[in-house]
């Protein structure tokens, strides 16, 4: 584990034990897991890079199927390749086919968005996959049945109706600065933001998990 001093890093928001809790392992965060494997798979990496280390389940899950993974934390008490913040990455331009940021970006204030993005652009040499949290409510029904991928050649049939909900803000969540919703932070904000970097290649919301939307990114040239 190497360590980069940096008087601005950001403060760690929870202890090692947070990612224990039985709340924080839930049968949503499971699925978010397929979801950022999958993700990963998709753009056919050789290295990849995760920030931010959480419970280690998808860096140990990766490290297993053969890739390369570097993880990298401004806690070092969850035990990063490197301690360091995603705002000054210690590494050369174009030094991950991908890089990660599952939950991250929303622990640091918007106004931050943007230069993280240039950043992430910076040490990617292809692809970033970022979710982040989607504020709203709403009713979810999954429908699967016997041959139903010969017969509409899909995994199940997914309806959702969902409603917007505000994002009460930093005082009431203690850890997220913003999150999407339909009122602070539009979904066209955080898109319109993102394409000053990159083409979003794919953008979903995990099945029984709004939660959490997903951008696959390709890096332009800029």
């Amino acid at each position: 584990m190497s360590s980069v001093k940096d008087d601005k890093m950001m403060d760690v928001q929870v202890p090692v034990s947070h990612y224990l809790d039985e709340k924080y392992i839930s049968l949503e965060r499971y699925i978010s897991y397929f979801y950022q494997i999958d993700g990963i798979r998709n753009c056919k990496p050789q290295s990849v890079l995760i920030i931010g280390v959480g419970d280690d389940v998808v860096p140990t899950f990766l490290r297993k199927a053969n890739y390369t993974v570097t993880t990298i934390d401004i806690d070092s008490e969850l035990q990063p390749d490197v301690v360091a913040d995603v705002r000054n990455m210690p590494f050369d331009d174009g030094s991950y086919d991908v890089v990660c940021a599952f939950q991250v970006l929303e622990h640091l204030p918007y106004e931050e968005f943007e230069g993280i993005l240039k950043e992430l652009h910076r040490v990617s040499k292809k692809n970033v996959i970022i979710s982040v949290p989607h504020r709203r409510t709403g009713f979810e029904m999954i429908i699967k049945f016997p041959y139903i991928r010969s017969l509409l050649h899909k995994d199940f049939v997914r309806f959702a109706l969902r409603f917007p909900v505000k994002f009460k803000g930093f005082e009431s969540s203690g850890q997220h600065y913003w999150e999407i919703d339909w009122f602070t932070t539009k979904l066209k904000k955080v898109r319109t933001d993102m394409e000053k970097y990159f083409t979003i290649t794919a953008e979903t919301t995990p099945v029984l998990d709004p939660y959490r939307r997903f951008f696959v990114l390709k890096k332009n040239t800029v």
